[in-house]
């Protein structure tokens, strides 16, 4: 016992003391972070190695123990050694919050395995692994372990590298920059212990174990705490520390050689004098001289500098009369950037939804290019809830890191990383939140400083009143432009109903004209027949041609009831509709062979083309018939004499990934008088006839005759049945140009369940 004592010796002391401090380190991350996640797990589980890694490297050191002890340490201190590497990859990957951690776990243990196994010389496999030369040397796996460990160790400065050239965050690529330092303590403190101590002057080996437990406490700390300091802000003030430190010692250095060099002399008034001079100046010289040093650090080391007063000032001039929100974002997150040296910012706007628990935040045009977009945030999430409280401007490095906010929904942060910004302040009135200051990084790479914080929350606080008083106007713009836009529809729906109105007026003195004029033809006939009978003089051709008025003037009837009656089946949707597939091309000449005579006699001319290639569709052969005849009759109508007429068809794709569909496309084009843009819609409305009831003509194909209005309605009702769609376009109405007019029908290849419900997607505006 009393050999082991006296064995105890200071490299040994600062073996087992690593081994306390890394047991402390135990109890701080179990303290701070428990032992539920696996990152934790991972690093606790690697400071109980670490704990071990010390007690064998005391053990190596003891040389008041057996022989036989001391060896068991070496090849305890050697394996773990062996294993730290790659539980370091391991750290590193859940560190930066990427895949493949398991993985090098996996990979890891493999390793172990292999070099336990050959150390034990398990199946002979030193001979095969390292030949039997290296059998004969010390420490046989030495170039094995030192191979691992090299390997794992440069894949993990590799992977933090590559993580730190393309993170562009500034807090982000702080945390990356403090772990890859933490690495490189580690790394050269394992090197060092690796080292044969015998080559060097000092003990290199008890130096490399001191600077892999400073790496390891770097790379605990970087775990278990979320506010890291700033590396680039210390070293700028550790070097005008040093430089002024300098400086000043200089000068008191200069001062004291020259008092003393005064001193030799006989100490009078004079010299007295001069000590109070030389300290005077002295005391006058170094607050100047520091403030010198800290300008020209920041000059060099840090752009980024500002007068935060000035800056508050101006702010508070430019906003003050602003009542425009455009003028105000744009006006507001300028100064700010200007003065934080940003080149990236936005106002957001916050609006609650009455009676739900969600936020809308719509962004305004700002500086740089940005999404003009909107989201919207529940109440429940603790992003929405830290910006309400509105304490403190929240970062994006709080929200991607922090744990707090991870049960914020994955679409919010998604959003908010999707706009490339750095910092959002809040701005609140006295119970809600209004609306949120966001800038992007700096262009200097500094993150935000606690003062730059202070000074966008001053801003912020500035911004409330304007920002309301701003919204006002907005609001009562926007009012305003609702009010007019209801005044214009309102007096185009006024306009709209009083045509409607003369149309059906129109319509009981044409539909009255309409069914008078054959119910005359009738009862004039039937006079006739009464006179014949009485005279008991039948004469056949007096007959026949009695039959034939009779005959006509009941058509005539038939067709006006009828039309009547489709209307009113159009209007309570139960128009019978019985599908087969047919042709356009077929449908289109049975419409046409209808007007035979009456081109013939009009002197027009009917152009049919494109149609042979078309799809068949599936549709009502009689009631398309129906519908393409009012619209040829339409064209013929008002279509002068000699005018001509062309019917033609083209496919159209759907590509719509929920349901694509086919439609075939029918254009009735024609040179006639055009239909003014005001009636292009109202001429499918039941009644409504373009020109005046004085031109009525009972010639349902003499040039701008009009029957009861009821041919149009008839054949929008009959397309839309079959899911189709039916619109009108023309230049205007002009009887001496003669624009013409194209009427388009579009029917699907397959009758949809829900009639129109795809038109809607392709001719919305109709």
């Amino acid at each position: 016992m009393t050999s082991i004592l006296f064995g105890l010796q200071a490299p040994v002391v600062v073996a087992l003391g690593t081994a306390v401090g890394y047991f402390m380190l135990i109890m701080l991350v179990i303290q701070r972070r428990g032992w539920t996640e696996w990152p934790t797990r991972t690093l606790l589980l690697y400071l109980t190695l670490s704990v071990l890694l010390s007690i064998g490297l005391s053990l190596t050191l003891w040389l008041g123990l057996r022989q036989d002890v001391m060896h068991i340490g070496v090849r305890l201190a050697a394996d773990l050694l062996t294993a730290s590497a790659p539980l370091v990859v391991v750290l590193t990957l859940m560190f930066l919050e990427r895949p493949g951690a398991k993985w090098v776990a996996l990979i890891g243990l493999f390793w172990l395995i292999f070099v336990l196994t050959v150390d034990m010389n398990l199946f002979g496999l030193q001979q095969v692994t390292l030949g039997t030369a290296a059998m004969q040397t010390e420490d046989p796996l030495r170039p094995l372990r030192v191979a691992g460990w090299a390997g794992f160790s440069a894949g993990t400065l590799m992977l933090v590298l590559v993580d730190f050239i393309q993170m562009r965050r500034p807090l982000h690529r702080n945390r990356i920059l403090f772990w890859m330092l933490g690495l490189v303590f580690l790394l050269v403190g394992e090197l060092l212990m690796g080292f044969d101590k015998r080559a060097f002057l000092i003990d290199v080996n008890q130096i490399g174990a001191v600077l892999r437990f400073v790496a390891v406490i770097v790379l605990t700390v970087a775990m278990v705490s979320y506010h890291l300091p700033v590396l680039r802000t210390v070293t700028r003030q550790l070097l005008a520390g040093i430089l002024t430190t300098l400086f000043v010692g200089g000068l008191i250095f200069g001062g004291m050689l020259a008092v003393l060099s005064v001193a030799q002399q006989e100490i009078t008034l004079g010299v007295i004098v001069a000590a109070i001079t030389a300290a005077v100046l002295l005391a006058a010289v170094i607050h100047p001289l520091r403030l010198v040093i800290l300008r020209l650090v920041d000059r060099f080391v840090y752009s980024g500098r500002y007068n935060p007063a000035r800056a508050l000032r101006d702010y508070g001039d430019a906003i003050n009369n602003i009542v425009d929100l455009s003028t105000l974002s744009t006006v507001a997150v300028g100064i700010i950037a200007e003065a934080l040296d940003v080149r990236r910012g936005s106002l957001m706007l916050i609006s609650r939804r009455e009676n739900e628990a969600v936020a809308d935040v719509a962004i305004m045009e700002g500086m740089g290019d940005l999404p003009i977009q909107m989201a919207e945030f529940t109440d429940e999430s603790p992003i929405l809830h830290v910006l309400q409280q509105g304490a403190k401007p929240l970062t994006q490095y709080e929200v991607d890191i922090f744990p707090e906010y991870r049960s914020s929904p994955i679409a919010e942060r998604l959003w908010l990383h999707s706009l490339d910004m750095e910092v959002y302040v809040p701005i609140r009135d006295k119970e809600n939140l209004v609306g949120i200051f966001a800038f992007g990084r700096k262009e200097s790479g500094e993150p935000y400083s606690a003062q730059d914080l202070d000074v966008l929350m001053t801003v912020a606080n500035q911004t409330t009143v304007v920002l309301q008083n701003a919204r006002l106007v907005s609001d009562l713009r926007t009012a305003n432009r609702s009010i007019m836009q209801l005044n214009e529809e309102l007096t185009e729906s006024n306009r709209r109903l009083e045509k409607l109105d003369k149309a059906k007026t129109d319509f009981i003195e044409i539909a009255s004209h309409e069914l008078r004029t054959p119910l005359t033809q009738v009862r004039g006939y039937s006079d006739i027949l009464a006179d014949m009978v009485q005279q008991g003089g039948f004469v056949a051709a007096h007959m026949n041609q009695i039959s034939q008025g009779i005959t006509r003037a009941s058509v005539r009837l038939e067709q006006i009831i009828a039309a009547m009656l489709d209307v009113s089946r159009i209007d309570a949707q139960a128009l019978d509709i019985r599908t087969a597939a047919i042709t356009v091309a077929a449908v289109v000449k049975m419409a046409t062979d209808n007007y035979r005579e009456a081109i013939r006699e009009r002197k027009m001319s009917v152009q049919i083309t494109d149609l042979e290639g078309l799809p068949s569709v599936q549709g009502d052969l009689q009631r398309l018939c129906q519908a393409f005849s009012n619209l040829i009759g339409n064209a013929i109508k008002f279509t002068p004499d000699g005018g001509a007429i062309t019917i033609s068809g083209r496919t159209l794709e759907d590509n719509n990934e929920d349901n694509p569909q086919t439609f075939v496309e029918v254009l009735f084009a024609d040179t006639g008088i055009g239909i003014d843009v005001s009636d292009q819609k109202l001429i499918f409305e039941k009644f409504y006839r373009v020109g005046t009831v004085e031109l009525h003509s009972t010639g349902s194909t003499k040039f701008k005759g009009a029957g009861p209005g009821l041919g149009l309605p008839i054949a929008k009702g009959v397309i839309q049945a079959h899911g189709g769609k039916i619109w009108a376009e023309s230049p205007g109405h002009d009887e001496a140009r003669m624009p013409g007019s194209i009427f388009h029908v579009l029917l699907p290849v397959a009758l949809p369940p829900t009639p129109a419900s795809s038109m809607s997607r392709l001719r919305s505006d109709n």
